[in-house]
């Protein structure tokens, strides 16, 4: 993935797997040192934590490399994809092989790795050279690829459902993907967690385009979607504290009209005019008259 999206993508995937299991960015890969986007290690006692993340969290219930573009992956592409893979496999191989030399008591085999290769785009030609078929019992967009003696996995974020569940998926893919799924990133409550784990992160990026001087369409796209959503978030925010607002100030201000009343009274001053003089208790001179209200309020009621 080569983009400025890279490193956004790669700390929101460790934001929110970690929770759920060792997840490494920029995991490098032996002999040849390659490097995973992300690699994530599932906790077994860690599922409740998985399952907030939707369905990122049933891709990475497994040993997984996850790696991801912003357009549809080619060839080459799937070449380095696969060769990590393969590393990390044969990797894995060397480990278990050593460990069974070792006396001690063995933990229970995990399942193998899988490479889910996360695309904003279809990649067509991909998908047809490698005969990838739409995989049964998952979302439409996931196509399998080798069965059990590969292991890997083509999710296609454009055709995944719009719905709360593929949410992360499809922000992390970048692109118009990304960008069209922002709203209903904002649409969640404020203390979701998948919007705690995303939102910080893409108003990093936000800031760090206002920054560039060239921008392309789809980064142009994005800030325009940033700014209207959020500006939307503030003018509902606005509303709906007028509309609290105002129904506490009737409970409030019958209260405060009584003690204006009695204040008025007591100290001698006009209310509604502009001259009133200080409350002869706390000294401010106040239109709402509210800290006198507190002040005389044993002599009022």
């Amino acid at each position: 993935m080569h983009n400025p999206f890279d490193t956004i993508v790669k700390r929101i995937g460790k934001e929110v797997l970690s929770p759920s299991g060792a997840t490494t960015i920029n995991d490098p890969i032996y002999p040849e040192t390659q490097y995973a986007d992300l690699h994530h290690r599932p906790d077994p006692g860690r599922r409740a934590e998985r399952a907030r993340l939707g369905l990122l969290g049933q891709l990475a219930s497994v040993d997984c490399l996850i790696e991801v573009y912003s357009e549809p992956p080619g060839g080459e592409e799937f070449r380095a994809c696969l060769s990590k893979h393969l590393a990390v496999w044969q990797q894995r191989a060397r480990e278990e092989r050593a460990r069974k030399k070792r006396p001690e008591p063995r933990p229970p085999e995990a399942a193998e790795p899988f490479l889910w290769i996360i695309a904003a785009g279809t990649p067509i030609t991909l998908l047809a050279k490698l005969k990838a078929e739409p995989a049964a019992m998952w979302p439409a967009g996931i196509h399998l690829v080798g069965d059990e003696i590969l292991r890997i996995g083509v999710v296609d974020a454009s055709k995944l459902p719009r719905d709360s569940s593929t949410l992360l998926i499809r922000i992390m893919a970048g692109g118009r993907v990304m960008t069209r799924a922002i709203p209903e990133l904002a649409d969640l409550p404020a203390d979701a967690y998948v919007r705690s784990g995303a939102e910080p992160l893409l108003l990093q990026y936000n800031h760090l385009l206002q920054a560039t001087a060239s921008l392309t369409p789809e980064q142009e796209e994005f800030l325009t979607m940033m700014l209207k959503t959020w500006e939307q978030l503030k003018t509902e925010a606005r509303t709906e504290g007028r509309a609290q607002g105002l129904a506490e100030g009737r409970a409030e201000g019958r209260a405060e009209g009584r003690a204006q009343a009695g204040a008025k009274h007591l100290l001698g001053l006009r209310v509604g005019s502009r001259d009133w003089r200080a409350c002869h208790t706390c000294g401010w001179t106040c239109r709402t008259f509210a800290p006198c209200s507190r002040a005389f309020q044993d002599l009022v009621f």
